[in-house]
């Protein structure tokens, strides 16, 4: 892989949050009565609401734009299983995105071998969370070795703290009137993690 290419794959990764947030912002102002704290990101495109596509969109080109990272973390730990199973991670992740627009929260007809979209939605947004959160927590554990990556290690093993101390309360309905609030947190955490390793991978790039 050229530096170049290498240079192009981070930015893609990197701009998912950006464009992400930019989807949640306006699919927030156009939903009358939507409340950031209580509601879900995943209720904007629920039943009724006036612009679903809108925040479908910021899923699904999230889940696109995230993937370049994969092939960077297998070549930053080596081509073996280690790399192996840190593109799948990357791939399941973004994928949950991808399909967390098409099975739609809060429709209950089935959609596919009796499962509704609303089950659906829930199933491969939980894989995602389960991807990032895992990518949080095991890349530091591989990159120990390495003294140039020390002080993004200790970023990671945080953030990867703070999801989960973020994400368990959020799928436990613990609590009900701050769901959004939980989701919000833990989509900070997680999305300044693919950002900020994204950019130390594009530095990767200009330094080799």
């Amino acid at each position: 892989m050229t530096a170049s290419v290498h240079r192009l794959m981070a930015m893609s990764a990197g701009s998912a949050p950006l464009f992400f947030l930019a989807s949640a912002i306006v699919a927030t102002l156009v939903t009358p009565g939507y409340s950031s704290v209580r509601d879900t990101f995943s209720l904007l495109a629920g039943p009724g609401m006036p612009h679903p596509w809108v925040i479908a969109a910021g899923f699904a080109g999230y889940g696109m734009l995230v993937q370049p990272l994969g092939p960077l973390l297998h070549g930053l730990v080596g081509r073996g299983w280690r790399g192996a199973l840190l593109w799948t991670l990357v791939v399941v992740y973004g994928a949950g995105g991808v399909l967390a627009a098409v099975f739609r929260d809060g429709y209950e007809g089935p959609v596919l071998w009796g499962v509704s979209e609303d089950l659906g939605h829930d199933v491969v947004a939980r894989m995602g969370f389960a991807a990032i959160i895992t990518l949080t927590l095991v890349v530091p554990a591989m990159l120990r070795a390495r003294a140039d990556w020390e002080r993004w290690r200790r970023f990671s093993l945080v953030m990867g703290g703070l999801s989960l101390l973020l994400v368990v309360p959020f799928q436990l309905d613990a609590w009900p009137d701050g769901l959004g609030l939980l989701q919000r947190g833990f989509f900070a955490t997680t999305m300044a993690w693919v950002l900020v390793t994204s950019l130390r991978m594009r530095g990767e790039a200009r330094s080799s």
